[in-house]
């Protein structure tokens, strides 16, 4: 009863102003009370569900959590307002550094605070770009502007000094280049202005320009930055060029329903495409979901027998280095039992999927040892290299699209189409992770927002997760469609 009054309390302030009572006693003591409990949950979950608790290879995992979950209650208990609550359940989730382990937000602030202009992580630097549909301040730096520092600090010390460990991983390449933009947003409206002045390297030559900060519509703003995100939705099918190349598109490998329309119009065209030129797979933006489609549609072009071999061929029989793995709590069963009443709620095309969560749950449900170690996935033992690997039906040229945006799944599929010969364009891939298969979303106590828990780890080299530069890196905005379009086809495919 206390969290929904404090809920109800939160509401109703939210409705009003996100802040417009933040130094009311009352609502103070309502986050603060929001906060605690919804640090609790997240603590409980990740020792009860998350792999790394029974992951060997990581012996002092359980050090980490105990220590970020005591910082976490620590600072819950100073919480007094929104941008607190928010603080102190998102500083909790990005201490662990997993990819998979994530949190979204039901609640936004209606306001939030920039400069009037943003900038973008490209492969140059960090240069300004001015997000579609709000007004550029006037003192902004052109577009194209490479931000050097800001208030005397270098700017790659400054990104990580404001953003690591709160709202971004700044170990990880992809993640610099597309969570950037977030130095120049403040969400705080009450909080004194984070930067005053910044240094840019200008065609014209250096400037520095004193910041404005002015309001802007949450929600606007929020659409806006979907390219710097590298989140835009991308669809998935195939579509022929003039000069007889295929582009394929693959926006993600999660709705089995238009994945399945394809591999049965790549099938119906597979001998166009094993005659193209060139093909192009399209991974820009593409997260998580079911990566055995990499195998499947490089199966339709290269031919099945000579994907699997080159699989294999590629795999550690050493189960130190290589398998796959699940957490076998019961906490664990119940929340995978819960992912498969999702997809079965989705329809017939999920009913496959939603089969595999609920038979693995059963399994976990009923393993002798309980939750003493991780249950192995016999789908995902190491198999026996071939002893010869047999030649593909495609010879022509290959191109797999990556930008910082792709993560999870779609790393598989990257590198099943790498292993065949596809050449990596674009920029640095999104970076997959040691945990794997994710289940939510889980709400939290206070139901201004859910979570996402990983309940598998992948063993496997380094190599294999990601976050790797391209073959051959573009140096426009990655949501340039129609500039990407044409490097491709008319200088790398005519190479």
């Amino acid at each position: 009863m206390k969290l929904i009054a404090a809920a109800c309390l939160v509401a109703a302030t939210l409705s009003v102003s996100p802040l417009a009572h933040a130094h009311d006693a009352h609502a103070a003591q309502a986050w603060q009370t929001l906060a605690e409990a919804d640090v609790v949950a997240l603590c409980a979950d990740v020792r009860g569900i998350h792999p790394g608790m029974r992951d060997n290879a990581t012996p002092d995992f359980a050090t980490v959590v105990d220590e970020s979950c005591r910082n976490a209650e620590v600072e819950a208990a100073g919480v007094r307002s929104y941008p607190g609550w928010r603080s102190a359940v998102q500083a909790l989730v990005m201490s662990f550094r997993d990819g998979h382990l994530n949190v979204r937000f039901n609640v936004e602030p209606a306001t939030v605070r920039w400069p009037g202009f943003l900038i973008d992580g490209r492969a140059a630097g960090y240069v300004v770009r001015y997000p579609v549909g709000l007004a550029v301040a006037n003192n902004a730096p052109v577009e194209g502007s490479r931000l050097t520092g800001c208030d005397g600090v270098p700017v790659d010390r400054l990104m990580m000094d404001r953003l690591d460990g709160r709202v971004a991983d700044w170990s990880k390449a992809p993640e610099r280049l597309r969570q950037a933009y977030r130095l120049f947003i403040e969400s705080d409206p009450a909080a004194p202005a984070p930067l005053t002045s910044c240094d840019f390297e200008t065609p014209t030559g250096s400037r520095t320009v004193q910041l404005d900060w002015r309001s802007a519509p949450a929600a606007q703003m929020n659409a806006a930055i979907l390219p710097f995100t590298r989140r835009i939705v991308r669809g998935i099918g195939l579509a022929w060029e003039t000069d007889g190349g295929a582009w394929i598109s693959l926006g993600n490998v999660q709705n089995e329903g238009a994945l399945q329309a394809l591999e049965a119009e790549m099938t119906a065209s597979r001998d166009a495409l094993r005659a193209a030129p060139y093909v192009v797979f399209d991974l820009r933006g593409s997260a998580g979901g079911n990566s055995m489609w990499g195998g499947r549609l490089a199966g339709v072009l290269w031919g099945e027998e000579a994907v699997e071999a080159r699989r294999l061929a590629g795999h550690s029989n050493n189960l130190a280095e290589y398998g796959k793995f699940w957490r076998g709590s019961a906490r664990a069963a119940v929340a995978i039992r819960a992912e498969g009443d999702k997809f079965a709620a989705q329809g017939p095309d999920m009913a496959e999927v939603a089969a595999f969560w609920r038979e693995l749950a059963d399994e976990i449900s009923q393993r002798p040892e309980g939750d003493d170690n991780l249950m192995m996935d016999a789908c995902c033992q190491p198999g026996v290299r071939p002893t010869a690997v047999p030649a593909s039906h495609y010879d022509g040229k290959a191109y797999v699209v990556t930008d910082a945006g792709k993560f999870s799944s779609s790393i598989v599929v990257m590198n099943t189409f790498k292993r065949m010969g596809a050449v990596q364009v674009g920029e640095v891939s999104g970076q997959n992770e040691v945990y794997a298969e994710s289940v939510g979303p889980i709400q939290l106590p206070s139901g201004l927002g859910a979570y996402r828990m990983p309940v598998s780890l992948i063993r496997q080299p380094r190599q294999d997760l990601g976050g790797t530069p391209p073959d051959i890196g573009w140096d426009g905005a990655m949501d340039d469609d129609a500039g990407l379009r044409r490097w491709i086809i008319t200088d790398l495919a005519r190479r």
